[in-house]
């Protein structure tokens, strides 16, 4: 049994028994361990715990949340071993070269976290340009895993351990009630900024553009976002469900369905979703809207923007590239997309920095020609995107996944903003784009009980 991953039986009063049977098992496999082990991880068995409502009990901690797209259950982390601030988000390869640096060898250690849309990342404290982080102990529905990265590191565990509780706390069976509601831009705005763009799209500066907006919702009481993300698990399906809260009070929440690129060995996996409607009330109304999506210029326009660039993007990385020349709906809890399958192999001098620089922000979420969208995105919206938009997920020793982070809010003790974006091309309407923005964040509106 390789001493990096050892499994031990834990003892049935759970809560400080499992601390004491953590530090205990701790303690004998350092004893073991030389500087070329490091890092070191013990496991044990999760004795049924809920992982949502062991992260509930322990809100002063840094706490992180991820359910990968095909998955039913949650992987969180719990504590930091290590946590890596970054200073600019354009230095994807730096990045991931120190979390590697790290991990070493051991596939089964991820960094979570993730980067800002762009270089701005104003209010929002703790995230800046980029940050990734190390849990130090990982829950899952089988496991719980305790990470040590140094002889130096092992008495700074043992405290993180004693401080952490193992006994879950059940979710509040409400969330608290929204007191108001407010729109940056509001309406009037909204509309100019679409016309504004509009004149690019008709002057031939941009073939498309995403613009996006704010909706702040101001709570009774501060909104747990454990809780939160935990309840969009169960709501959503074919999203990745993502929490950060690296801070207490503020967190970045929201389900996803959109990959922006894995990468196992050679091969690579991402793909182009563009274009949206609703759900239909039945079977019936649901293959109309989706006939309408399918066959929508405006739509598909949108949609091969996006697939064309990514192919612009990658074919210097790749000796064979495939994608989708005809959209698929992907259908989720409350709508409907297109979706092209974008596969590849890649050439053996291509990193994963590399990858981001060449993919992050696609069309999907920025523009196109991008050189000439993201300056215009400043300029038109009046909040910084900070990490709505940007690239994240987790960093492993041997491969990487990170989605886009759409469909997010950033929750500040009793307030949240919402954040969602309308793909502005030839043919759009400043109302119709509204309507989209606001379909967009209908999965936190259903989860928080709200109207």
């Amino acid at each position: 049994m390789n001493k990096n991953d050892m499994k031990f039986d834990v003892r049935s009063d759970q809560g400080s028994g499992l601390v004491s049977t953590i530090l205990e098992k701790l303690e004998s496999l350092v004893a073991t361990s030389t500087d070329a082990d490091f890092p070191v991880s013990v496991s044990v068995p999760n004795p049924d715990l809920c992982v949502w409502e062991l992260l509930n009990a322990n809100q002063p901690l840094a706490k992180v949340a991820w359910v990968d797209r095909n998955s039913s259950s949650a992987t969180v982390g719990l504590g930091i071993a290590v946590d890596i601030h970054l200073k600019n988000e354009s230095d994807f390869s730096c990045s991931v070269a120190q979390c590697r640096a790290i991990l070493k060898d051991k596939p089964h250690l991820k960094f979570y976290g993730g980067f800002s849309f762009n270089a701005s990342a104003a209010n929002w404290d703790g995230f800046g340009a980029g940050r990734f982080i190390l849990p130090r102990i990982i829950l899952s529905k089988d496991t719980l895993t305790l990470t040590v990265t140094s002889a130096a590191d092992i008495e700074q565990a043992k405290l993180d351990v004693q401080q952490m509780s193992f006994q879950p706390i059940p979710f509040d069976s409400d969330f608290p009630a929204v007191k108001s509601t407010s729109y940056a831009p509001a309406f009037d705005g909204w509309q100019s900024r679409i016309d504004e763009a509009l004149s690019l799209i008709r002057s031939e500066v941009l073939e498309k553009i995403v613009l996006s907006r704010k909706t702040v919702l101001k709570f009774e009481d501060a909104l747990n976002p454990i809780h939160l993300a935990s309840a969009l698990q169960t709501a959503t399906h074919d999203c990745y469900v993502f929490c950060f809260n690296f801070e207490k009070g503020s967190a970045f929440v929201g389900a996803t369905p959109e990959r922006l690129f894995y990468r196992q060995g050679v091969r690579l996996e991402s793909e182009v979703i563009a274009g949206t409607r609703m759900r239909g009330e039945n079977p019936s109304a649901d293959e109309k809207l989706a006939i309408e999506l399918l066959t929508s210029d405006k739509d598909q326009r949108e949609h091969d923007i996006v697939r064309k660039s990514i192919r612009q993007k990658l074919h210097k990385f790749v000796d064979h590239l495939s994608v989708d020349s005809q959209a698929s709906i992907l259908r989720l809890a409350q709508k409907q997309h297109l979706k092209s399958n974008v596969e590849g192999t890649l050439k053996p001098d291509v990193d994963d920095g590399m990858l981001l620089k060449r993919l992050h922000p696609t069309p999907a979420v920025g523009g196109y020609p991008t050189d000439n969208a993201l300056p215009e995105i400043a300029r038109l919206e009046p909040f910084s995107r900070g990490w709505y938009a940007g690239p994240l997920g987790w960093i492993g020793s041997d491969s990487i996944h990170f989605a886009v982070a759409i469909r997010s809010g950033l929750v500040n003790n009793d307030e949240m903003s919402l954040f969602s974006g309308a793909g502005i091309v030839r043919g759009s309407e400043p109302a119709q784009e509204w309507q989209e923005v606001d379909n967009k964040i209908q999965d936190f509106i259903n989860v928080l009980g709200q109207s």
